[in-house]
């Protein structure tokens, strides 16, 4: 009963809001914003948050912009990030400064599109593949994109693409031994299809380490789904994904889980604030070893409001999660980001962003996080 009042809390949140929003004008990753010569608020809400826009380009695997186009700009960019986190279990009250990264994303030819995320270091240690992927996408009328390498799981965008600092407790809890993955970057192969409003995809999924693990499909592997209706010039997107998938666990046998969740989200519009709202259910039938089965829930509520040009946005958040075993969590966050430098010309695209958070969980002194992320893409226009 509880789940069905919770799907039928988002659906009324969603009918009520859609009521009172009209379309929005907007005003783009760097080498795409330096191509076109455009700001970021094309594709963004507030970086790296995407807009209804945005969120077409992303799922398009950016094939609905043109190649001769993004070709003028060198696809790589680079990126330095310093963290702070006053409860982090290593360096609690330390800013971190080894968060050196190399990006890469665009077109070959006019067909297959990439995208890398490589961090040189991160979290002042040697750093891993975050992202790796290619594409084709002349698949049906160019609606299919046929994705391979470490890819982002079927998921809404902002597990994937998000301001605040602490990620979605529907993005990944544990379980057992199981921890769910639901969005996050994996190895193996996606295809997703999205024609006007419409959008499906289906993904299988292995490890989610570096690339010396991209056939590893001995443990954790999947397959995860997700049908939403998105449209590219609307500012609501709702939809459900879910998960399916086989676990090797400690005694031997295997935990054979299955997730599935509802969500919703509706950009800032006028007066009112945008939001994102997800409610998840996951099953284990063999959480670990004595464990038993196990029917974890999460819920997220996520309030947001850009300012000042969307230059600036506030972030209010509410996270509740129960693993099944009767172990409870909620958090509520409260988030500020400021875009310092937006720069975009023939010459490059320079970004400089600082990301604060107050994390607040019940009985646990407030966390205070920061991130200030500097990028720039390297070289001129051709």
């Amino acid at each position: 009963m509880t789940s069905y009042r919770a799907i039928g809390a988002i659906a009324l949140t969603f009918a009520a809001t859609f009521f009172f929003f009209a379309a929005r004008p907007s005003q783009a990753m760097p080498p795409f914003a330096q191509a076109y010569g455009m700001n970021c608020e094309v594709c963004h809400t507030a970086v790296p948050a995407l807009n209804a826009y945005g969120r077409y380009v992303q799922r398009t695997a950016y094939s609905s912009l043109d190649s001769a186009t993004i070709h003028r700009a060198n696809p790589f960019w680079i990126g330095e990030a310093l963290t702070y986190d006053s409860q982090d279990p290593d360096m609690p009250h330390y800013t971190q400064t080894g968060n050196i990264a190399i990006h890469a994303a665009g077109f070959i030819g006019s067909d297959i599109t990439f995208h890398l995320h490589q961090w040189i270091t991160q979290n002042n240690q040697s750093g891993g593949t975050d992202t790796m992927w290619v594409t084709y996408n002349n698949l049906f009328h160019r609606d299919g994109h046929l994705y391979f390498g470490k890819i982002e799981a079927p998921a809404p965008s902002p597990y994937s693409q998000w301001s605040e600092l602490s990620e979605f407790s529907t993005l990944g809890m544990t379980s057992g031994e199981h921890a769910w993955q639901f969005g996050a970057n994996r190895w193996g192969a996606k295809f997703l299809y999205t024609h006007n409003a419409a959008v499906a995809e289906i993904a299988y999924l292995g490890a989610n380490g570096d690339l010396n693990t991209a056939t590893d499909f001995s443990g954790d592997r999947s397959f995860d789904w997700r049908l939403a209706i998105a449209p590219p010039t609307a500012p609501f997107e709702f939809g459900v994904y879910g998960s399916q998938g086989v676990l090797p666990i400690s005694d031997g046998t295997v935990d054979r889980y299955s997730g599935e969740a509802v969500y919703g989200q509706m950009d800032p519009m006028g007066k009112m604030p945008g939001v994102f709202t997800a409610y998840q259910v996951g099953h284990d039938p063999n959480a670990g070893a004595g464990l038993g089965a196990s029917t974890s829930k999460a819920f997220t509520f996520d309030v947001y409001e850009p300012f000042f040009n969307q230059r600036v946005m506030l972030g209010l958040r509410s996270d509740y999660s129960d693993d099944g075993f009767g172990t409870g969590a909620h958090s509520a966050n409260v988030d500020l980001e400021w875009l310092a430098v937006r720069q975009v010309n023939e010459r490059n695209a320079t970004g400089l962003i600082f990301n604060t958070e107050d994390q607040m969980v019940p009985g646990v002194g407030p966390d205070w996080k920061y991130q200030l992320w500097w990028a720039t893409t390297v070289g001129p226009l051709r």
